[in-house]
């Protein structure tokens, strides 16, 4: 197909999925990748900058590059790095974060020999150009180390969070139970000279593979994730990180969702002020839906969730808040596919408007679509696999 037919038809779709009542408009941009791309990430820094990184793929290289967005125009991309070796996988994705306009910190894995899913944490800082790799964790153990989170808490220094699988070293199929020998969080603090300044322990047993996420607070910080308790209870769960601790871990909400396996379905979490908000997937009960819980206390307290869909949906969800508004988007299936939802509250969780954008995939290859603050409204960021080679495409949300 025509590419100039292929990007007009991708916004009619767009258009048709929107409801014009509500006065929110969604526009397709071009998008800074090449072909055979995906794994889309985005992060708006301290100055508003957006700035998103994604995978290229070419024979058996994978490129982890970046792009930052101002006057409505895309940076030509510039690579991180390149490997043979990385693992890539549609749920644990590489990022960049960044500071006062610049990227500030990458990660990507890196597949060890070991098993499927033995892999190592690589992470590299930006001083004029990308620091030699090193790993976050400082642990050899052919394991799963990934499902990363960061954030800059200051100029020069960043933290993150990931899940360690050190303590299942050697684990064997029957001793899956045993949560002494369960995936971990864990976490550190490091400096953009490559130093890790604090390593944690965070959580003991969680959930083996589902996404963690991290925000600033203008306490510290406060981290989400799945937990996982002796009786397979994968709730999520929150900590925070005040004056050089981390709290003890406790559940947004008490679904109580009982399943002996991972769902690949983690949490988004942000903050603004007081408030912050947690939007999560969970099939309690039977019945899969989406919900998100605002707080007034910097994540100490959340307030009794909101529902945003139960109606099967597919989760992925993100969050992103704004000094006035909260925007929370998910995934439901479709007849032909997947469609990106799209609502935005205010602070105290009264809601404002909704969008819907259609033409996306339900499959894992789709991976999961990301969300960032732009000015007064949003950027998207998602895979389209709907064509024979996958494809980021990135859209303004106002």
């Amino acid at each position: 197909m025509n590419s100039k037919l292929f990007l007009s038809l991708s916004i009619i779709f767009l258009i048709i999925g929107c409801n014009p009542n509500n006065g929110i408009t969604v526009n397709e941009i071009s998008s800074p990748v090449s072909q055979n791309s995906s794994l889309p990430r985005l992060y708006t820094d301290n100055t508003g900058t957006v700035f998103m990184s994604w995978v290229e793929e070419v024979d058996n290289m994978s490129y982890l590059k970046f792009s930052s967005f101002s006057n409505n125009t895309w940076s030509k991309p510039k690579t991180v790095t390149s490997d043979s070796t990385w693992f890539v996988n549609w749920a644990d994705y590489p990022s960049v974060i960044a500071n006062d306009g610049s990227p500030m910190a990458a990660h990507w894995l890196n597949k060890v020999v070991g098993g499927t899913y033995a892999y190592h944490i690589n992470m590299s800082v930006y001083n004029e150009e990308w620091s030699p790799a090193f790993t976050s964790h400082q642990d050899n153990t052919p394991t799963e180390h990934g499902f990363v989170s960061m954030t800059p808490a200051s100029d020069s220094t960043y933290a993150a969070i990931w899940l360690d699988g050190r303590q299942t070293h050697d684990r064997e199929d029957d001793e899956y139970s045993d949560l002494n020998k369960a995936m971990t969080l864990r976490g550190a603090i490091i400096n953009t000279n490559a130093e890790i300044l604090e390593k944690f322990l965070i959580d003991d047993s969680v959930c083996d593979c589902c996404n963690t996420s991290i925000t600033k607070t203008e306490n510290g910080f406060l981290a989400a994730y799945r937990d996982r308790t002796d009786e397979e209870i994968r709730d999520i769960y929150v900590t925070s990180y005040v004056d050089g601790v981390w709290s003890e871990p406790k559940p947004v909400h008490a679904d109580n969702w009982s399943i002996g396996a991972c769902p690949v379905n983690g949490p988004a979490v942000d903050a603004s002020g007081n408030t912050a908000a947690v939007a999560w997937f969970t099939g309690a009960e039977g019945t899969p839906h989406v919900q998100f819980a605002i707080s007034k206390d910097h994540g100490q307290n959340f307030q009794p969730p909101i529902s945003l869909d139960n109606d099967s949906p597919l989760g992925r969800v993100d969050l992103n808040i704004t000094e006035s508004k909260i925007w929370v988007s998910w995934l439901s299936p479709t007849d032909n596919g997947a469609k990106l939802n799209i609502k935005v509250y205010t602070l105290d969780g009264e809601e404002l408007s909704s969008k819907t954008v259609n033409g996306l995939s339900r499959s894992r290859s789709s991976g999961f679509p990301h969300i960032t603050e732009l000015g007064a409204g949003l950027m998207i960021a998602y895979t389209d696999v709907t064509g024979e080679i996958p494809t980021v495409r990135t859209l303004i949300l106002e």
